[in-house]
C-alpha cells in the first residue's frame, strides 16, 4: 500500500555503481528536495546515507548532506523483519544552500551525483559488517536475538547486543578468523531482489544469507584483514566493532558509468 501515491525510482538498486543520473524535481523547499529518481542511497539498515550535489539547469548547485526515505510501509514479508518499502527519498539540503532550494520550481530537470568515495567506503563497510555478523551467529548465536542496533560508517561498523554473558577473547578471535577467512578467499557476494517487492533484498555470500537493502561489494577481497574489538557498554550490553585499515578502495566501477 503506497501511502502517498508516489515512490522514488531507486537507481542505486538498478545499478549500484551508478554515480549520477538525470531527474525531475517533484517537491522542493528550504529543507529538502524530492526527485522522481535518485542515485542517492538513503540511511537505512544501519548504513549512513549518501551525500552529493544536485545540479540545476542554470549552473547553480544544491548540496545535500543526507538522504532520507519517507512514507515507506511494512509489507510484512516472511523473512524480512522490520523492512520498509516504497516511499520517497528526501535529499536534505546543506544549510548554506537552503535559499537556492527554496526557489526551485517543481518539474525542473536536474542532474544528481553522489560522493563516490563515501559510497565506496560505506559499501565496503557494509559488506565487512555482514561477515562479522555471520561470524557472531556461528560462535555466539545467543547474541543475535538481543541485537540493539548497528551503525555502518565509512571508516568502520559496530553492533550492539543485550546479552547474558560477555563475549570472551576466544570468541572474538574465532569471529575474526572466520571473517578474515572469507576475505582471503575473495568470496563472491550477490544481492537479489524479492520477486514481488524489489525493495526487499537478500544478501548472499557462499552459504550465508540475510535480508539487507544496503549497498555491497561483489566480492570480499578488497576489504583487507578485519580487526574486531569488543567493548562493554554496561551490565548485559556488549559492542563489537570492526575496522579495515588495509582496505583496497576501488572507485573505478563508479567512473564513466552511463545511466540506462
Amino acid at each position: 500500500m503506497n501511502l502517498i501515491g508516489r515512490t522514488t525510482r531507486k537507481r542505486y538498486y538498478e545499478d549500484p555503481y551508478l554515480a549520477h543520473c538525470s531527474a525531475q524535481v517533484l517537491r522542493s523547499n528550504a529543507d529538502y528536495v524530492e526527485l522522481d529518481s535518485t542515485v542517492a542511497y538513503p540511511e537505512g539498515g544501519g548504513q549512513e546515507s549518501d551525500r552529493g550535489v544536485i545540479h540545476l539547469p542554470d549552473g547553480r548547485c544544491i548540496r545535500f548532506v543526507e538522504a532520507k526515505r519517507m512514507y515507506g510501509y511494512a509489507p510484512r514479508l516472511e523473512g524480512f523483519p522490520d523492512i520498509q518499502i516504497d516511499g520517497v527519498i528526501w535529499h536534505m539540503v546543506h544549510p548554506d544552500d537552503r535559499s537556492v532550494a527554496a526557489g526551485i520550481e517543481e518539474g525542473v530537470s536536474v542532474d544528481i551525483e553522489i560522493d563516490i568515495e563515501r559510497r565506496a567506503r560505506l559499501t565496503l563497510s557494509h559488506t565487512a559488517s555482514h561477515l562479522v555478523y555471520v561470524g557472531i551467529g556461528l560462535f555466539r548465536p545467543d547474541a543475535i536475538p538481543g541485537i540493539l542496533g548497528c551503525h555502518i560508517k565509512p571508516e568502520g561498523a559496530r553492533f550492539d547486543f543485550k546479552v547474558a554473558e560477555r563475549f570472551t577473547p576466544e570468541e572474538v578471535e574465532a569471529i575474526t578468523i572466520f571473517a578474515n577467512d572469507l576475505v582471503c578467499r575473495n568470496a563472491p557476494v550477490r544481492v537479489e531482489s524479492h520477486e514481488v517487492h524489489a525493495d526487499a533484498r537478500i544478501w548472499r555470500c557462499e552459504a550465508h544469507q540475510m535480508p539487507c537493502g544496503g549497498t555491497h561489494l561483489t566480492s570480499t577481497g578488497s576489504i583487507g584483514l578485519l580487526k574486531i574489538r569488543r567493548k562493554c557498554l554496561g551490565t548485559g550490553k556488549e559492542r563489537l566493532s570492526c575496522e579495515f585499515v588495509d582496505a583496497a578502495l576501488d572507485l573505478s566501477p563508479y567512473q564513466g558509468r552511463t545511466p540506462l
